[in-house]
C-alpha cells in the first residue's frame, strides 16, 4: 500500500523548517575509509525545499547538528552538516529555498 507524503516535518538543530514542499534523502553507499574502524565521509545527503526562511541563512554553512525528519514515511534522525542553499524567486510569485545537508557517519 502506498505511503502518503503528508505531515512531513524537518528540523535542524531543533529549529523547524517552515512550509516544507520538497524532501529527498539517501543514506549509504560510501566506501569505508577507516583502517581499524569502519567509517565513511559519504554517508548520504538530504535536500529540503521550503518556502519559509528558517534554516536557510548562509551563516549556517558548516554547522554540524542533529537533523530530524518525521512524517510521510520518510523519518530520519541523524547528525548532519549544513552544506548549502539555493534560492529560486519566482517573478511576482514566491521564493523557494533548497537546503542541502551531508549526513555524518556516527
Amino acid at each position: 500500500m502506498a505511503t502518503y507524503s503528508t505531515g512531513i516535518a524537518v528540523a535542524f538543530d531543533s529549529v523547524d523548517f517552515s512550509e516544507v514542499v520538497d524532501l529527498s534523502w539517501s543514506y549509504g553507499g560510501g566506501p569505508s575509509r577507516g583502517r581499524s574502524v569502519a567509517w565513511t565521509d559519504e554517508a548520504g545527503t538530504v535536500t529540503v525545499g521550503c518556502h519559509g526562511t528558517a534554516n536557510t541563512s548562509v551563516s549556517l554553512y558548516g554547522t554540524r547538528a542533529t537533523l530530524q525528519i518525521s512524517g510521510g514515511g520518510a523519518g530520519l534522525t541523524t547528525p548532519a552538516v549544513w552544506e548549502g542553499v539555493s534560492v529560486a524567486p519566482e517573478l511576482n510569485g514566491i521564493t523557494k529555498y533548497i537546503v542541502t545537508f551531508r549526513i555524518l557517519d556516527n
